[in-house]
C-alpha cells in the first residue's frame, strides 16, 4: 500500500459531499446526502467536529499503544433499541425477534464471526496487507431501566421493563430522525428511508444526542419479516444495518467519485466509484496500479450474499471511535447480556438524594441487584466516597440472588456541604465486579425564610383606568434580594387602599421579568382595601371591607421554586376602570431556601457565584469571583444522580464562562463548581 493513515475531517467529509451520488438502481445510501442537509445545522456540526477531534486522539492513542485497536480483553457493549412506528402491537413477538435477528448479525459482522467470514481465506491473495478486522463491541436490545418522562412514567406505556426496547408504533422523534428521549442508546429505527433508499445514518453520530440509523423496511434483519416489515432479496441479509451502522461509527465508503480523495483508511485500495452486485475478488482494478477494489468490503455497495468483512483499519475506526465518543454517551444499567463482561447489574433507584436529613436521621439509598445468566455467587457490597466522619452500612450485607437491598449513610449531620459521588461496589470471592454510583447533594442544610420589606408608607398612586375595563398604566415597585440560593417557597404580603379593589390586578416578577405569578386579578366588588399574604397554602379568597388574611393567589407561587432569589422582585399593579382610584401602602417577600447549618470553608469562599439566565435553554453564563488562578471544574447532574457535563477551565482572577449542555431534556440539574479545594453547588433549571 502506497497510502498513509489520515483521519477523517470536514473538509475530507465536504469532499465526498459534492462528488457521490449515493442514488443508484441497486443499493443504495443516503448517508451524503443526510450529513449534508444536517452540517447546515451549526449545533450539529459543532458536535460533529468536537467529536471527530476526540476520534482522532482516540485512533492515534490506540494506534500508538496498542498498534490495533483489537486487543482487549472484554467488549464494550453497546445498548440498542429498535422502533417500528408503523407497527403494530399485536405482531410485539414477532417484531421482537425480526429485531433480534438484525443484533445476531451485527454481533457476527463486526466480530469477524459471520459464517461466510471465511471466503476471505481464497480473497486475501489479492489484497496484500489487508487484513481482516474484527471489532472489540457486543450489540445488545436494552432490557433494563428503560426510558420515562419527568414523573418517572414510561416514554411508550407498552415497554415492559425486564423486556426488550422494542418500540412499536411509538412516534419516534415527532416523523424525525433523533429523539431526546432515546438518548444513550444505539437507536435503529425502521421506517421508509425516502427517495428509494436503504437507509442512512449521520457520519460519526451521537448516542447522547438520540440520533438514530435509519433503514428500510425491507432492508432490515432477515428470514419471512413480519406484516409490514419483511427483508427483500438481495438486501435480505441484514448487511444494509451493518453498512449504514459503519456510517454511524466515522467509517466512509470505500469508494469517494474521485481517485484525488479516499476514505482515509490505509488499508482499504482506493477506488473512485462503488461496486454493485457480487464482483469476485480481484477483479477489479482500484486507483493504484497493482490494487484491486475491496468489493467485499460492508462499505462498498454490493448485494448482502457478497459483503463479509472490514478491514482492520476500518475496525480500528469503529472501536476507537465508540471507546473515544460513544461510550461515555451509553445510558448505564441498561442491558442484560449473555457477555463475559457482566454477571450481575446494580441498579440505583432514587439517587441523588438532594438535601441534608435533619439530626439522627440517615440517608437511605435504594438498589437493585439483578444476577444474570444464572450467576449465583454471593457478591458483597461496600462503598466508598461518602463524606469524611460519616459511616455507610447495607442492608442486606450480600446477596447471592437478584433482590433490592440498601445503603445508609449515617452521622451526616456535622458533616462539610457539597457533592458527594459515592461509588457502590458488588464483588464475588472470584473477583468479579460490577459498580454503580450514587449522588449525595447539599447535605447539613436548614429551610430558613426570610422575610423582605418594602418601605413602610409607600403611598404609591395606583393610576386610574382610562375607560370601562381599559387599563391604565402600570405602577411598578422593587424590593431587592440578596443570594439566598435556590428557592423552595415563597409567599407576598400586598397592602392597598382603594374604592373599588375588583379594578385591580396585581403580579409579582422573578428579576428575570419573565416568570411571573398573578396574585390579585380583579377579585371581590367594591370593597375599600386589601391587605392580603398570598400564599399557595391559603384558602379562597374571602371578599370583606377591608379583605385581610392568607389566601391563595390567581396563580401559584410555586412557578419560582427552584430558581434563584438573588435581585429586584417587581410587583406590578394596574387599574382596569376609571372613576376609582387607590394606592400600594406596602409590600413585603417572605423567600425559603435550603442554607448550611453551617459554614466550612469549602463552600463560603465560592459566594460570588452567578449563573444567568436560570431558568435557561442548556446555554447560560457561569461568573464567579475569585482570588486565585486555580482551573475551575465544573460537574453537572441530572436529577438521576447521572454525571452529564465535565469540563475544567482556566482561571485568571474573574472567571466566566458560556456552559453550553447542547440537546438536553427540560428539567432539574445540579452543577458543582470548583475552585480547587472550594466548591459550591447550583441548581440549573432548563426549559
Amino acid at each position: 500500500m502506497n497510502k498513509h493513515i489520515i483521519t477523517q475531517t470536514l473538509t475530507l467529509v465536504l469532499a465526498i459531499f459534492s462528488s457521490v451520488n449515493c442514488f443508484s438502481q441497486e443499493r443504495s445510501c443516503g448517508m451524503v446526502e443526510h450529513m449534508a442537509q444536517q452540517m447546515q445545522d451549526p449545533d450539529f456540526a459543532r458536535e460533529y467536529e468536537k467529536n471527530q477531534e476526540k476520534f482522532r486522539e482516540a485512533l492515534e492513542k490506540n494506534l500508538r499503544t496498542n498498534g490495533s485497536v483489537y486487543n482487549r480483553l472484554n467488549p464494550i457493549i453497546i445498548p440498542v433499541a429498535v422502533h417500528f412506528p408503523s407497527g403494530q402491537e399485536s405482531d410485539r413477538v414477532c417484531l421482537e425477534a425480526l429485531a433480534q435477528t438484525q443484533i445476531d448479525i451485527l454481533n457476527a459482522d463486526y466480530s469477524a464471526t459471520n459464517s461466510d467470514a471465511s471466503l476471505w481465506n481464497s480473497a486475501s491473495s489479492n489484497y496484500p496487507g489487508v487484513v481482516h478486522g474484527a471489532a472489540n463491541i457486543e450489540f445488545c436490545i436494552a432490557t433494563l431501566n428503560h426510558p420515562t418522562d419527568f414523573v418517572g412514567n414510561p416514554i411508550d406505556p407498552d415497554l415492559v421493563e425486564g423486556e426488550p426496547a422494542v418500540t412499536i408504533g411509538y412516534n419516534f422523534g415527532n416523523g424525525g430522525d433523533s429523539d431526546s428521549n432515546w438518548s444513550g442508546y444505539m437507536n435503529f429505527l425502521v421506517k421508509n428511508a425516502g427517495g428509494g433508499i436503504l437507509g442512512y445514518s449521520p457520519l460519526g453520530g451521537s448516542i447522547g444526542a438520540g440520533q438514530s440509523v435509519v433503514i428500510s423496511p425491507s432492508a432490515f434483519g432477515s428470514g419471512s419479516g413480519c406484516t409490514g416489515y419483511s427483508p427483500g432479496s438481495p438486501y435480505n441479509l441484514g448487511r444494509t444495518v451493518t453498512h449504514e451502522l459503519g456510517h454511524f461509527y466515522n467509517l466512509n465508503h470505500t469508494f469517494s467519485g474521485s481517485c484525488n480523495t479516499d476514505d482515509g483508511i490505509a488499508d482499504t485500495p482506493n477506488i473512485s466509484q462503488p461496486n454493485y452486485g457480487c464482483s469476485t475478488p480481484g477483479s477489479i482494478s482500484g486507483c493504484v496500479s497493482g490494487e484491486s477494489a475491496l468489493t467485499m468490503s460492508y462499505m462498498d455497495y454490493g448485494n448482502d450474499s457478497c459483503l463479509y468483512m472490514f478491514s482492520e483499519g476500518q475496525t480500528n475506526v469503529v472501536d476507537s471511535y465508540i471507546s473515544g465518543v460513544l461510550q461515555s454517551q451509553f445510558k448505564p444499567n441498561t442491558v442484560a447480556c449473555n457477555s463475559t463482561q457482566q454477571d450481575f447489574i446494580l441498579t440505583s433507584i432514587n439517587g441523588p438524594i438532594s438535601s441534608c436529613p435533619t439530626t439522627a436521621e440517615d440517608a437511605v439509598f435504594e438498589f437493585d441487584y439483578t444476577a444474570l445468566s444464572g450467576f449465583s455467587q454471593s457478591v458483597t457490597f461496600s462503598a466508598t466516597g461518602q463524606p469524611a466522619g460519616s459511616t455507610i452500612t447495607f442492608t442486606p450485607a450480600s446477596l447471592n440472588a437478584s433482590g433490592p437491598f440498601t445503603m445508609t449513610v449515617s452521622g451526616i449531620e456535622n458533616t462539610d456541604i457539597g457533592t458527594y459521588e459515592i461509588v457502590v461496589l458488588g464483588s464475588s470471592s472470584f473477583f468479579i465486579e460490577q459498580t454503580t454510583e450514587v449522588v449525595l447533594n447539599n447535605n447539613c442544610t436548614s429551610l430558613q425564610c426570610t422575610p423582605f420589606d418594602s418601605e413602610e408608607n409607600l403611598e404609591l398612586v395606583i393610576p386610574d383606568g382610562t375607560g370601562p375595563n381599559v387599563y391604565g398604566a402600570q405602577l411598578q415597585t422593587t424590593i431587592t434580594i440578596p443570594d439566598l440560593g435556590a428557592i423552595t417557597s415563597l409567599t407576598v404580603n400586598v397592602d392597598i387602599t382603594h374604592t373599588y379593589i375588583q379594578d385591580v390586578v396585581a403580579v409579582l416578577y422573578h428579576p428575570d421579568l419573565t416568570t411571573n405569578a398573578v396574585l390579585w386579578l380583579r377579585d371581590c366588588l367594591d370593597e375599600g382595601a386589601f391587605d392580603i399574604t398570598f400564599d399557595d397554602n391559603g384558602s379562597d379568597i374571602v371578599c370583606a371591607d377591608p379583605t385581610t388574611g392568607v389566601y391563595a393567589p390567581n396563580e401559584t407561587l410555586s412557578v419560582f421554586n427552584g430558581m434563584d432569589s438573588a435581585g429586584d422582585w417587581l410587583l406590578l399593579v394596574v387599574d382596569g376602570y376609571n372613576g376609582d382610584t387607590g394606592v400600594v401602602n406596602d409590600w413585603s417577600l417572605e423567600i425559603c431556601s435550603e442554607q448550611p447549618l453551617s459554614s466550612p470553608e469549602l463552600n463560603t469562599n465560592l459566594e460570588q457565584v452567578f449563573v444567568y439566565p436560570n431558568p435557561n435553554n442548556g446555554s447560560f453564563t457561569l461568573e464567579l469571583k475569585s482570588d486565585t488562578s486555580n482551573n475551575v471544574s465544573i460537574d453537572i447532574y441530572d436529577v438521576r444522580g447521572r454525571k452529564i457535563h465535565k469540563q475544567a477551565y482556566t482561571n485568571s482572577g474573574n472567571f466566566k464562562q458560556v456552559i453550553e449542555l447542547g440537546n438536553i431534556e427540560s428539567g432539574l440539574y445540579l452543577m458543582t463548581v470548583s475552585d480547587g479545594q472550594r466548591k459550591t453547588t447550583k441548581r440549573i433549571i432548563v426549559k
